[in-house]
């Protein structure tokens, strides 16, 4: 049984935690108050959480919903209004929202092992919006340049994403609480 270290948990999770929570929030310091105090509740109850570090994932994420779906509660009920439980939808909203954030961490991750002018290329077209025009202008360089760079960045980024991206999802359906 591998331990990991807190700070390598917390430098893993804590911004894509954060985004999670934002999703299902709308403000980003209560946001980073959940996670904090997902953080703080893991820490209490380490010696309890399998230490596979998927177990650790699954407990932060269901530790973050819980504590972000309770301040929504506690939202409404400063407001006055209704305690009401989440549809089913929104369930699935929170589930889709997990996912989400898992596939553009990859993505970036994967994004980052490309060769430099790759990733430059790929990053301006794919994640800027710009035009191959616009970016062969920007850069100095052939269109044809830009389309074979392109290209060059989606067969490498095919090649690390599809089966890192189907572990991932699998493992959040199959572990979620």
């Amino acid at each position: 049984m591998q331990k990991f270290p807190l700070e390598v948990i917390f430098n893993e999770y804590y911004d894509r935690l954060v985004y999670f929570s934002l999703k299902i929030l709308d403000d980003k310091q209560d946001a980073e108050d959940a996670v904090q105090e997902a953080f703080v509740r893991y820490w209490n109850n380490k010696d309890k959480v399998a230490q596979e570090l998927h177990s650790i994932r699954s407990y932060l994420y269901a530790t973050v919903k819980n504590i972000s779906l309770n301040v929504i509660r506690h939202r409404q009920v400063v407001k006055n209004f209704e305690q009401q439980t989440l549809s089913p939808a929104a369930e699935n909203q929170v589930i889709n929202h997990i996912i989400q954030t898992e596939v553009l961490t990859k993505i970036c991750k994967a994004m980052e092992t490309l060769p430099d002018a790759c990733r430059r290329i790929s990053w301006m077209g794919y994640i800027d919006g710009m035009k191959n025009l616009e970016i062969a202008k920007e850069l100095g360089i052939s269109v044809n340049t830009v389309k074979s760079q392109k290209l060059k960045g989606l067969k490498i980024l095919r090649m690390k994403l599809i089966p890192d991206l189907i572990v991932s999802i699998y493992l959040l359906t199959m572990n979620w609480p």
